[in-house]
């Protein structure tokens, strides 16, 4: 099985830990940055709001980044598929794999083990092949959980972001917290 791997997401990780010690990326396939904003009730260019995104283009999709955490609204993976890590030394890190407005597959990136969602093993077969301990083993590297569970969200979704994708100042938005 081929795909992303953890070594492919490295950059990102940097990146996002020079910004800030949390951090939510949403993966969002076949939607524009535009659409994406809008289906999360943000307005494109406006700032003005409680919780401020950032939407990239990238290939297959969006990829959307945050600084607050909040989960987007369901209506961002209707008709679609999203997957979301929300990471850092501050909250409870979490991943989430959603089609069609059901979570699908969700953990903690740190005990892959323990999964919950309407289809729990949907993603086993990506999880297997990045090399996630699912036997309760512990991560050697801190670092290692996050990035797996970027490399997963891109394998889930069949959206690919690279450093040149990053470089194009995205379109940003704010809306309120979603309740």
């Amino acid at each position: 099985m081929g795909g992303a791997t953890s070594a492919d997401y490295a950059w990102f990780i940097e990146e996002y830990e020079k910004e800030s010690d949390l951090i939510g990326v949403t993966f969002a396939r076949g939607l524009s940055p535009g659409e994406a904003l809008r289906r999360i009730g943000a307005t494109p260019g406006d700032i003005s709001r409680e919780w401020a995104i950032g939407a990239y283009a990238a290939d297959g999709g969006a990829v959307l980044v945050d600084y607050h955490c909040y989960e987007p609204p369901h209506a961002l993976s209707q008709g679609t598929e999203t997957a979301r890590l929300v990471t850092g030394i501050t909250i409870d890190e979490d991943f989430a794999y959603s089609v069609d407005g059901v979570v699908v597959t969700r953990f903690e990136p740190f005990f892959p083990v323990d999964r919950q969602g309407s289809d729990p093993d949907h993603l086993l077969a990506h999880m297997r092949d990045l090399g996630m301990p699912l036997g309760g083993e512990e991560f050697r590297d801190a670092r290692t959980p996050t990035l797996l569970a970027v490399a997963l969200a891109a394998r889930a979704t069949g959206v690919s972001f690279t450093p040149a994708h990053y470089a194009v100042p995205p379109i940003v938005g704010s809306t309120d917290c979603p309740d």
